[in-house]
């Protein structure tokens, strides 16, 4: 290898290049020190970390964003951080890399296994390291390189103090206390310029801290970034289907679902496999999916703190769009029908601490009402205010029903100012809906009753807030007593948690009370009545068109079965 000094050493500090060529790590399959490959273990996740330590994408104002990692367990999503971090740590003087693991035992680990990248790095380029008393720390000569130090959780006000240039959370969802350490650690993270953070686990519980932080990192909130790989991207995590085997249902309709996606036979195979050797899975089945994750969404455990059964959401988590971006705040399912009959309940916003705002548009049909529109972000009250103007215009002059409580008054004001038709009033005289804590209680019963058999949700963002919802709308604190105390309660979940869910609740309870529209989704044109002849009633031609359409739905389904099938062979 022909290198000028200047073009070697920016090599040694390159993670994506270093690593292969000079680098030995223990493999998972064969418990042998071989040369490192990103691609050994892994599709997507080891090169898209390494490729985030050698150039991390930027906010607009030049600083670098964070990334958080969900995946599931045995892809070595720890150890490529602490692997790809080392070739920083070593040939850049003065850089400090800190790692915090979860407890005592995976630190010891994971500075076990660098300790050991570093004795097997190859000799002729190796940083020289100096002796020091700390424990899990590996310290470089300082003309060389700086320090890596693995630090436990477990150890109180860990990591305070610091200013590293580097910062790996390792398995975030079982720290003792996730959200009150990050926030004593973020101020040493917060104005570093060029500073590489990663937060990394596999899914969890519901409404934690650490699926609150995936819901922050996968909008995009802040400086966040975000990166999730389902359990098939580990190249261990497959076994040979026999021929002799046959699909069972529940594994005929994985294919379906993800088949698209990379789901093959040979990961249902090895879904198998765990379920038969592991006493845990095999009891509750439902764990194979946050150990082994299909998607992002569905791979949280329940919580028992969370006020949505989880039973009643199941059927929403077979219909939001999976594996697609959150594509901007707004987010439109379905066009207006002329015929339709559509209500906006919203949750509004301020100019102050209470900056997050949301509206859902549901059209109310004869059977069931569907969610057709959401709109959940940070934005200025005048352009909210606009945006829901006209939104409630388009969907056929929907009944806008606003939460009048506190910062809601200047929604209100605003929309009667432009001459808005249909604002709801709880009372002559009193627009808008005041909501207590008892009408809250009313409107959350009869949500989890709804969310059953009557309402239709298609929005993921929704779903993952309502999987996580902590009735944070009854105790949420007013506008005022966070101007008294000059800040949110820290110990509260900020709105942007649970936005969705309130404008939800306020535009389901509306929808119980206005008539419905259209007679269903598939009324008759006049072209489809002249295919008809004979006595036949409205009822009966109804019914005829809704079986014709749905058997042609389910052809089409067949054929996509089909396709993914012959992927799988």
């Amino acid at each position: 290898m022909n290198l000028s000094p200047a073009q070697l050493l920016a090599a040694l500090r390159t993670s994506g290049f270093s690593l292969p060529t000079w680098g030995k790590v223990h493999d998972q399959a064969t418990s042998q020190f071989v040369q490192y490959s990103a691609d050994r273990l892994t599709y997507v996740l080891q090169q898209s970390v390494l490729a985030y330590l050698d150039n991390p994408p930027r906010d607009e104002e030049g600083m670098t964003k964070f990334l958080t990692v969900l995946a599931g367990r045995q892809v070595g999503k720890s150890l490529v951080v602490e692997y790809g971090l080392y070739p920083h740590v070593a040939y850049n003087p003065g850089w400090d890399h800190v790692c915090i693991a979860d407890n005592r035992a995976r630190a010891d680990y994971l500075h076990k296994r660098v300790h050991n990248l570093h004795e097997f790095w190859d000799e002729q380029v190796r940083a020289p390291t100096i002796k020091v008393r700390e424990s899990r720390q590996l310290t470089f000569d300082n003309a060389f390189g700086g320090k890596m130090r693995v630090l436990s959780a477990e150890d109180g006000n860990v990591g305070i103090g610091q200013s590293p240039d580097s910062f790996h959370a390792s398995e975030c969802a079982f720290w003792p206390d996730f959200s009150d350490a990050m926030f004593k650690i973020n101020p040493s993270i917060r104005n570093r310029a060029n500073a590489r953070v990663v937060f990394e686990c596999t899914p969890w519980l519901v409404g934690d801290d650490w699926h609150d932080h995936c819901i922050e990192a996968k909008a995009g909130t802040g400086r966040h970034t975000y990166l999730f790989c389902p359990f098939w991207d580990g190249k261990l995590n497959r076994r040979k289907w026999p021929k002799d085997w046959a699909l069972e249902n529940d594994e005929i309709r994985l294919l379906e679902k993800y088949g698209p996606f990379g789901l093959r036979k040979e990961h249902l195979a090895f879904r198998r496999s765990v379920m038969r050797d592991d006493d845990e899975i095999r009891k509750y089945p439902e764990k194979f999916a946050v150990f082994y994750p299909f998607d992002d969404i569905s791979c949280w455990l329940s919580n028992s703190i969370c006020v949505i059964p989880e039973s009643h959401l199941l059927r929403h988590l077979d219909t939001v769009a999976r594996y697609t971006e959150i594509k901007g705040d707004f987010r439109i399912y379905d066009s207006p029908d002329p015929r339709g009959r559509y209500v906006i309940g919203v949750d509004p916003c301020g100019h102050a601490m209470r900056d997050h705002a949301s509206f859902q548009v549901l059209e109310v049909l004869e059977d069931s009402v569907d969610q057709v529109a959401v709109f959940s972000g940070n934005t200025d009250p005048n352009v909210f205010a606009r945006l829901l103007f006209d939104t409630g215009v388009k969907y056929n002059m929907a009944e806008i029903a606003i939460e009048s409580n506190g910062v809601g008054q200047g929604i209100i004001t605003l929309l009667k100012e432009w001459g808005y038709p249909k604002l709801v009033y709880e009372a002559q005289g009193k627009p808008g809906l005041t909501t207590t804590a008892k009408s809250l209680d009313k409107m959350l019963s009869h949500l989890v009753t709804d969310l059953e058999k009557r309402l239709y949700l298609r929005d993921h963002v929704t779903v993952t807030q309502l999987r996580g919802y902590k009735n944070d709308k009854r105790i949420e604190e007013s506008a005022q007593l966070e101007l008294i105390r000059g800040a949110p309660n820290k110990r509260r979940r900020e709105r942007h948690h649970w936005d969705a869910v309130s404008a939800l609740l306020i535009a389901n309870e509306v929808s119980r009370t206005v008539g419905y529209g259209r007679r269903d989704k598939f009324l008759i044109r006049p072209s489809e009545a002249t295919q008809f002849s004979g006595d036949i009633t409205y009822s009966q031609l109804q019914r005829r068109l809704l079986q014709d359409r749905t058997q042609a739905k389910k052809g089409e389904r067949d054929r996509r079965f089909k396709e993914a099938l012959g992927h799988a062979d």
